[in-house]
């Protein structure tokens, strides 16, 4: 039986105001990746992220092993490549690296870019999988595929503006996690943009207006045409734990080198040296 407590963390469809069907974030997500460079805003492109996912440096507990038992999961996985291939830089003798979006388009790209960049030859000795698939129905589309991964690596791929379909997601996640299994992943926050806005002075308005919801964890375009959930700290946990996963960490990291100053000043046309973007970095347990 529900609560009413656990009403508090579900946040409402706003159907007038930007909510979108499956089928619509499918259509524009495939558009976005038919040039995906000049649309959309990509953290993995820096080898520091990706390795901090894999390898890092100041948390060495959270290795992933380069074992040819491990198998890895990297769900909406994007047209982009760069974790792919920072994973196979540290982690050489892999088992299966299993990678999806439920985008055509980023699928195909992806898997073309990954041949031309490797050979066809390293993409099937180090049995790297590119495949069309939608995060919210995995385990129906792929029941064996049901605590068989080690490691589910995120980076920003649990980003529907729908928080009904981000929950699903994450539940899916956990189920195809064998126990023990881990999920690590970047995700970006509603807090972060609630900063700016109080720091940056030209962009006071967004708090004024009502285009940063905390509670509601949405940060509106300028136009009021379309909401994006970036989850607050307290918001994202107890997603992962109705999803039956438990925290290991969570922990800010910023991204205040480049090439990331330069894109934030260029996205949002400031020139403080002190603002720049900042994601919450999680890593959780099944």
């Amino acid at each position: 039986m529900t609560s009413t407590n656990d009403y508090k963390w579900l946040i409402p469809s706003s159907p007038n105001l930007g909510s979108k069907s499956i089928e619509e974030e499918k259509a524009l997500w495939d558009k976005n990746h038919e040039d995906y460079t000049n649309t959309s805003f990509s953290i993995t492109q820096d080898p520091k992220i990706c390795k901090t996912l894999i390898r890092p440096e100041h948390c060495p507990g959270y290795d992933i092993p380069n074992s040819p038992d491990i198998k890895v999961l990297i769900p909406g996985c994007g047209s982009e490549i760069y974790l792919q291939k920072t994973l196979l830089e540290f982690c050489p003798q892999i088992g299966q690296v299993y990678c999806t979006d439920f985008s055509k388009t980023a699928i195909e790209k992806s898997q073309a870019d990954w041949k031309k960049a490797e050979g066809d030859s390293r993409s099937h000795n180090q049995q790297i999988i590119f495949e069309e698939l939608d995060s919210t129905r995995i385990t129906e589309q792929k029941p064996e595929w049901n605590e068989k991964f080690d490691y589910v690596l995120l980076a920003n791929s649990v980003v529907s503006s729908e928080d009904k379909t981000n929950r699903e997601m994450i539940r899916e996640f956990g189920k195809v996690l064998k126990p023990g299994g881990k999920i690590y992943g970047y995700f970006p926050t509603t807090l972060c943009f609630l900063e700016i806005a109080y720091f940056s002075r030209k962009h006071a308005h967004c708090v004024t207006e009502g285009f940063i919801d905390v509670y509601g964890n949405k940060v509106w375009d300028a136009e009021w045409q379309e909401a994006q959930i970036y989850y607050t700290p307290l918001r994202l946990n107890r997603i992962f734990k109705e999803a039956g996963l438990k925290q290991l960490s969570l922990e800010m990291q910023f991204l205040d080198y480049e090439p990331f100053v330069s894109l934030f000043k260029e996205m949002i046309d400031h020139d403080d040296p002190d603002i720049f973007l900042w994601h919450l970095l999680v890593r959780y347990e099944k």
